[in-house]
This record gives C-alpha cells, sequence and structure tokens, in this order.
C-alpha cells in the first residue's frame, strides 16, 4: 500500500486528468495526497524591476495568485470528495528541484507526460526526465491523453534483469500487489548469459509470489527494426495492459537525451500511464 502520494499540479492541458487519477489512486490505498503547485514565474522576475516593469510584475502577481487559489480549492475539494486526506504545498524554486523534494517525503510522485504540440508556458519538455533522475522515488507518468479509468489492474512490466529492473519491480510493489494480471516483457533476452549464472525462469515466478504479486506471463520479443520502445508500447496494447512498470535510463542521462533511447520514447508516445524507476 501507498502511505503517500506526491503530485504536480502545474496547471497543463492534462490537470484534471492527473489530479482526479491520483485522487482515486490514493482512496484505492488509503493514501495521504501531497499536491505541490509550482509557480510558473520565478520570484526573481516579479522582485527586479530592472527585468519587469512594476506594473507587468503586479499583473503576472496576481496571475500567479489566482491561479494558484483556483488549483489549491480545486485540489482540495476534489480529495476531500473522495474522503482523502491531502495538503497543499506551494515551495520555492525551480520546478524540478521542489518536486523531486517533496517527491522524496512520499513513496510515489505523479506528473503527466509533456505536450509537445501545446507546451504549457514555463513548462520545458525535459522537466520528466529531469525529476526522474533525481528524485529518488519512482515516478507515475500520466498521458495527456486519456480517460479516467482504474489504473493498475492489468500491468506489463519490462524486465532485462538490470538493477533499474529490479528497482522498479520493488518499488512498484503497491501496485503489483493489487494487480489482477502481470504481463513480464523481456526483450531481446541473452538466454545463454542466465544460464551460465545458473538463473532460472522459476526465480521471478518465485519472486512474485513471495511479495504477493500474481503469477508473471512472460512474453519474449525482439526488437528488430522497431525500437525497445516501439516493442514495449505495442506489447501493451496486444495484451490489453493500463500500465507499464520500467527502469528508466539504461545509458547516461546526456546520451538519453542527445540520442533518445528508450525511455525518452516512451515518454513521447506513451499511451497508457508508465511507473518509471531510476
Amino acid at each position: 500500500m501507498f502511505g503517500r502520494i506526491a503530485l504536480d499540479l502545474t496547471k497543463d492541458r492534462s490537470h484534471q486528468l492527473r489530479l482526479d487519477l491520483t485522487v482515486q489512486l490514493a482512496a484505492e490505498h488509503q493514501a495521504e495526497l501531497v499536491g505541490i503547485y509550482s509557480s510558473p514565474v520565478p520570484s526573481q522576475y516579479l522582485r527586479d524591476e530592472t527585468v519587469v516593469p512594476t506594473q507587468v510584475a503586479d499583473l503576472m502577481r496576481s496571475y500567479v495568485s489566482n491561479e494558484m487559489t483556483e488549483i489549491r480549492d480545486n485540489f482540495l475539494k476534489t480529495a476531500a470528495n473522495a474522503g482523502v486526506k491531502a495538503s497543499y504545498r506551494a515551495p520555492q524554486g525551480p520546478t524540478e528541484e521542489v518536486l523531486a523534494l517533496h517527491a522524496r517525503y512520499c513513496d510515489i510522485l505523479v506528473m503527466s507526460q509533456a505536450d509537445s504540440a501545446n507546451p504549457s508556458p514555463g513548462v520545458r519538455p525535459t522537466l520528466a526526465e529531469s525529476v526522474i533522475i533525481s528524485a529518488g522515488r519512482p515516478v507515475l507518468m500520466i498521458p495527456y491523453i486519456g480517460h479516467l479509468n482504474p489504473i493498475g489492474r492489468r500491468v506489463l512490466f519490462c524486465w532485462d534483469n538490470g538493477r533499474r529492473a529490479a528497482r522498479a519491480l520493488a518499488d512498484a510493489a503497491p501496485i503489483l500487489q493489487k494487480a489482477s494480471h502481470l504481463t513480464v516483457l523481456k526483450v531481446d533476452e541473452n538466454l545463454d548469459q542466465l544460464n551460465a549464472q545458473d538463473i532460472t525462469p522459476k526465480d521471478l515466478d518465485a519472486y512474485c509470489a513471495a511479495k504477493g504479486y500474481p503469477t508473471p506471463q512472460v512474453v519474449k520479443k525482439e526488437s528488430l527494426s522497431h525500437g525497445i520502445g516501439n516493442t514495449i508500447l505495442n506489447s501493451a496494447t496486444d495484451h490489453g495492459c493500463d500500465m507499464i512498470v520500467m527502469g528508466a535510463y539504461n545509458r547516461s542521462r546526456v546520451r538519453e537525451w542527445i540520442l533518445g533511447g528508450t525511455s525518452k520514447t516512451l515518454l513521447q508516445s506513451m499511451t497508457v500511464p508508465i511507473l518509471f524507476s531510476h
């Protein structure tokens, strides 16, 4: 069970969907919900008249204050209507830093996929990557186009025998223990190496059984020309999964941003919520 869930309250296209899904998740786990609103306007711009004229700064302050009040009231009302304990936070500082900091006092952080076609003011496309890398907690990303349906019933878990996948398998325990179906996807698996290290398929089954997860249905795929990211998304669709769980960033952060990679592909093209663990 999640005990405490952090929620990014950024005002963007999927704000209400993200809020409703997170409140639903908190109610299911009887968890406390911590809403985090980071101002879209850096405070130094409102204080320095050489950067922003006084009249413009006053208008910006008024806009931020009104938005903050609207978001806070809607957040607290939505949580109260669902019987969820909630607290609202409005920290100062760069968004990626305050989200990561508050996430460390919770079990999971919920954010939304960036909408590249309709970007929100003040929200960088790389915000999610920064938070996933630095939070030290799993981050549940919600697609900007989605529906309010229960999530985590049919989970696709990406297993490559690596450290990040192992971390994700443990981080997702509250989700997986409530799931009805668990599909384990193995892409480009090296069976010879596993056999040499005396690992058998029963080891993963045994771990899942010990943790109270559903018995894994193992699916093996070759990425070939499709790439690993697209193979994961296609597998989620093929098996009717409503969530993906995976370890994030198998290469360096810089290489992921410059060259792309599985995590970046999924963040750009996700069709169902994805729990990233790093």
